[in-house]
């Protein structure tokens, strides 16, 4: 299979970018994942706003168990792994450029991690508030799926997406992965209005009458995860072919409306600590995304990318 990303480095750079690319999306997916832990268990301000901490301190802490020092030691080490794999493809082209990408995407997901901070401690009110983690869950899933992309490029090339799909599924899965962004953001924004205001959600989700403006932010998150999942099973069972990435996320569509039903009825109780179904809700989703959206990437990248190469013949 001929790759048609346009490398002037050897095999060794092309390696070892890969390497660091499957390295930094499995660090940011136990990042996100540990993060979700923090948030779910009701921990995330026992260490206060100074961030990332002192090490002794920190280290203290996670010895005793705190899993927010474990979440600011994971995003300190992640941080060298996604700039390693920048540096790493800087002869590659296009990559290159994605992996700049996901540098820059880390470090709003972590200024925006810090404003979470801030606005435990009353520092930012409503109703930016919200909206803050509303937009660290968007840049920690887009830096996962621009780590995820360049793991795709690197290790089975573009031309595989290029050629032998429809492009109806490949429709499909833009739409899924699209759904799946605007149900994490509302997500992300629930979450966010629960831990600064205190207040449950309602419980009443699938009434149609409209009581409050978060009853219709929840219906929303609902009608919009609702599409993003039934569009990854259509997307799947209309493919030509399966892969790694489309499988992942068919599985984490059928697991997740089980999983965001048994967060909600626990936000609804206890809105500071709903649990470990928060984390398993927010990977779920970013899965979702990762997982259509990664296809349809390669796909879109690897038509131009041929379609470029045949107009310079």
């Amino acid at each position: 299979m001929v790759c048609l990303i346009r490398a002037r480095g050897s095999i060794r750079f092309l390696t070892i970018a890969r390497l660091l690319s499957l390295a930094s999306m499995l660090a940011l997916i136990l990042l996100s994942f540990v993060g979700g832990l923090v948030s779910g268990l009701g921990q995330g301000f026992d260490l206060g706003i100074e961030w990332p901490s002192e090490p002794v301190r920190l280290l203290r802490a996670l010895l005793q168990g705190s899993l927010e020092a474990l979440h600011r030691i994971l995003t300190v080490l992640a941080a060298p792994l996604v700039l390693a794999m920048a540096i790493a493809s800087y002869r590659l082209g296009l990559v290159f450029y994605i992996s700049l990408a996901g540098v820059a995407l880390l470090i709003a997901t972590s200024i925006t991690g810090r404003m979470i901070l801030l606005t435990l401690g009353g520092y930012i009110g409503q109703p930016i508030a919200p909206m803050v983690y509303s937009f660290n869950n968007l840049f920690a899933t887009l830096a996962i799926g621009s780590a995820s992309l360049v793991y795709r490029m690197l290790a089975s090339g573009m031309i595989s997406m290029a050629y032998g799909e429809k492009r109806i599924p490949m429709i499909l899965h833009r739409g899924a992965a699209g759904w799946g962004i605007i149900a994490s953001f509302i997500g992300a924004y629930m979450l966010g209005y629960t831990k600064t205001t205190q207040n449950p959600l309602p419980r009443d989700i699938f009434s149609l009458s409209i009581s409050s403006p978060i009853d219709l932010i929840v219906k929303l998150h609902i009608v919009s995860g609702a599409l993003a999942v039934i569009l990854t099973i259509i997307a799947t069972i209309a493919r030509r072919s399966r892969d790694p990435w489309s499988l992942t996320a068919l599985i984490a569509s059928i697991a997740q409306p089980a999983a965001g039903l048994i967060l909600l009825s626990r936000v609804s109780t206890d809105p500071w600590s709903p649990g470990v179904f928060l984390a398993i809700h927010l990977i779920l989703a970013q899965l979702i995304v990762i997982g259509n959206g990664v296809p349809y990437m390669a796909y879109l990248l690897g038509r131009k990318i041929v379609s470029g190469a045949y107009e310079h013949r």
